[in-house]
């Protein structure tokens, strides 16, 4: 293959630096895709197989170590070059890299002629060890497309009834803390968590609830970073959840790709949610915010009624109790819900979801 008709997928969350990239290798001859950040560009290395990875460590959600990672234990993607962008030089970091399986690493700012040299060289010796595993052995069958989510889901639900240890968490206790690097992936099987961050100013927000069924842990595990929150059992009741020992997870993600895509949709429609939410915090007015929180617990809870403290509420809003109370008063003059201690029960779902518009 000729090196310069290479197809080259770059995954890097600046747009600038993005750009710069592809132009530089469109000018040179490449075929280039890019991508904006790890969950993306994990997606398309293993739906389109690029000759070379380019790939940003800093990044949100996902970082590079964590993409590389997914994508070494993938049998469709485990030989493409991995060359990694940063512009952190220390030597730990470059080691953590090349530990994990990195082929190369180019530093930011890069000069084009580094960065040409880069990919010329890892994709010629990539093109060697191609070509000598080809003489050495008989082509196997092509793999099948990636492509199954749910038989991924099935075989983690019995990695987990297999090799999970079930724990019962009073309420309000803490699950985890953010700064702590995770021994274990968390199931939910009863009750509710709050994954809660902290504010520069000292004020809890919480970020996701999660109820039966839902995963928390797994970037971490993925990216080997500390967690960025803390997970308590909610306050109006505790939990029941099944931890998965990470080294299990990591050999099921190693040995069985149709896993690695399941966790994929997990974390991309997290990653949407997040971010939603997020705006909805910073534009939306408190009665508004107040609505559509209600709103998505209603979705969740179902026919039952949402059992919250007035302080965790306002944690998910992301405003103060004294706010939120005023806009529960006003959502139940209106005769919207109904309230009984920590006790909140919807009435007119649509009048309320009315209220988002």
């Amino acid at each position: 293959m000729d090196n310069r008709h290479a197809t080259v997928l770059i995954i890097e969350d600046n747009q600038e630096v993005r750009e710069n990239l592809a132009e530089i290798l469109d000018l040179y001859g490449y075929r280039t895709r890019t991508a904006a950040n790890g969950l993306e560009g994990a997606k398309l290395a293993i739906e389109h197989l690029p000759d070379i990875i380019l790939c940003d460590i800093m990044m949100p959600e996902l970082d590079g170590f964590g993409v590389l990672n997914l994508l070494a234990g993938n049998d469709r993607t485990a030989a493409i070059p991995f060359v990694f962008i940063t512009a952190r030089t220390e030597a730990a970091d470059v080691r953590r890299g090349m530990n994990l399986g990195a082929d190369d690493y180019i530093t930011k700012p890069f000069y084009k002629d580094e960065l040409l040299q880069v990919v010329r060289t890892r994709l010629k010796k990539a093109a060697l060890r191609s070509a000598e595993a080809a003489a050495e052995s008989v082509p196997a069958a092509s793999p099948p497309h990636l492509s199954d989510p749910q038989r991924g889901m099935r075989k983690l639900e019995e990695a987990f009834a297999t090799y999970g240890t079930q724990r019962t968490y009073g309420a309000g206790d803490t699950l985890v803390r953010e700064g702590e690097y995770p021994h274990c992936v968390y199931r939910v099987t009863e009750g509710r968590v709050h994954l809660s961050r902290t504010h520069e100013y000292g004020r809890d927000y919480i970020i996701a609830e999660l109820g039966p069924g839902e995963l928390f842990g797994i970037p971490s595990v993925l990216e080997r970073s500390p967690l960025h929150y803390t997970a308590r059992a909610a306050a109006s009741g505790g939990c029941t959840c099944v931890l998965l020992p990470t080294a299990r997870l990591l050999t099921l993600i190693n040995t069985d790709r149709s896993v690695t895509e399941a966790l994929m949709h997990v974390l991309a429609g997290r990653v949407v949610r997040h971010s939603e939410h997020l705006v909805n915090q910073a534009y939306d007015s408190v009665r508004r915010r107040t609505a559509l929180v209600l709103c998505d617990l209603s979705e969740r809870y179902g026919d039952e009624p949402i059992v919250l403290s007035r302080e965790e509420l306002a944690q998910m809003v992301g405003s103060t109790k004294e706010s939120v109370i005023r806009a529960l008063s006003d959502f139940k003059r209106d005769q919207l819900l109904q309230t009984e201690g920590r006790l909140i029960r919807i009435v007119a779902p649509s009048a309320l979801r009315s209220l988002l518009v």
